[in-house]
């Protein structure tokens, strides 16, 4: 918890031993912010709304939270049968098999993430 005299926002980072399940997390995040659970539930799931909107197909297609992460999708087009790709293993060039077109869904770690596994 809290230390008196010191801000919520100015505590230091502490490590967490255990990983969170969805209902300790939402736990957490009502007692440091002195929210009632149900609040808590609901930040926690505007957050969620907001990243799957980002992503949905007719979404903007990419999710920044700041200074932690950002998401991005990256459109893999079809690929059609008797294409010649690179056989890593020997480096010739092979015929493939086709492929739908398909969505990739990119995570890359920014600034204060990369800080925190850092240290």
């Amino acid at each position: 918890m809290a230390k008196a005299g010191k801000s919520k926002q100015g505590q230091a980072v502490r490590p967490v031993k255990e990983a969170y399940s969805k209902s300790a997390l939402i736990r957490y995040l009502a007692e440091q912010n002195d929210l009632p659970r149900d609040k808590a539930a609901g930040v926690l799931a505007s957050l969620e709304n907001v990243l799957m909107g980002s992503v949905h197909p007719r979404g903007v297609g990419q999710f920044t939270w700041p200074g932690f992460l950002k998401v991005t999708l990256r459109k893999v087009p079809a690929r059609k049968a008797g294409t010649l790709i690179r056989n890593p293993a020997t480096g010739e060039m092979v015929p493939a098999a086709a492929k739908p077109a398909s969505v990739r869904v990119k995570i890359r770690a920014l600034a204060k993430l990369k800080a925190a596994a850092g240290s």
